[in-house]
């Protein structure tokens, strides 16, 4: 959290959410601490007394409020910067889970923050989601797939309504005692991935599904249009 005692402002960080010093996680919180700052309304707050609040260490995990998510937003583009991410992004020809990777190597940034700014500025990407150990924790859609085309319902909630041979699966089913960025790859339909979508109707497309573990913080997913090996372009 960010404090104000006796005159200083002070980020405190919790270590045993993962706030190892210079962990990727460490300076997202830091960034983040640092958007409560910067952005006025925020430090206005602070100055006039409000009490001051925790936030959950990870990008946009848990955030329920405006606050929280935008200051999720200013420390992903502290770190991130467009123009240098969009043109290292557009230099990259790999799958988008294989470009998150390189990207967030890169930036020196964590997979979900890396994910959510690739989201905002790779077409080709519907869907990410987060699971712990134990469980679905969120999702994002892109705003193109929910405008657009209608992808509103994301409906692979359940670990135990995971299709075995599915990507996420897999990754689940990775050592949560290391972090060796392997990546499963699998296709999916988006009947399967999305509420209100008609089985072999004309949104029915079949989307690549990628997943990685990410040591004991779980596994991340992304669903993407799938591409032709031809020529890339979307199917």
């Amino acid at each position: 959290m960010l404090v104000l005692s006796e005159g200083q402002w002070v980020i405190l960080c919790n270590l045993d959410t993962g706030n190892s010093p210079g962990s990727t996680r460490e300076r997202f919180t830091i960034a983040h601490e640092l958007g409560h700052y910067h952005i006025p309304e925020h430090r206005k707050q602070l100055l006039a007394g409000c009490r001051s609040h925790g936030s959950y260490a990870g990008a946009f995990d848990g955030a329920d409020s405006s606050e929280e998510l935008e200051a999720d937003t200013f420390a992903a583009n502290l770190l991130m910067p467009v123009d240098r991410f969009v043109r290292k992004l557009n230099y990259l020809r790999q799958t988008p889970l294989a470009t998150i990777r390189a990207l967030r190597q890169e930036f020196d940034t964590s997979w979900e923050s890396t994910a959510i700014q690739a989201m905002r500025h790779d077409a080709r990407i519907i869907t990410i989601a987060k699971w712990k150990n134990d469980g679905f924790a969120w999702h994002r859609i892109s705003e193109p797939a929910f405008k657009a085309d209608g992808f509103r319902k994301f409906q692979l909630r359940d670990m135990a309504a995971l299709p075995r041979d599915s990507a996420t699966a897999a990754a689940l089913s990775d050592a949560d005692t290391g972090n060796d960025h392997r990546i499963h790859e699998g296709v999916l339909t988006a009947a399967h991935c999305f509420g209100w979508v008609a089985a072999g109707g004309k949104r029915d497309i079949l989307i690549r599904e990628e997943a990685v573990r990410n040591g004991r913080f779980g596994v991340l997913s992304v669903f993407s249009t799938l591409e032709s090996p031809q020529n890339g372009t979307k199917r």
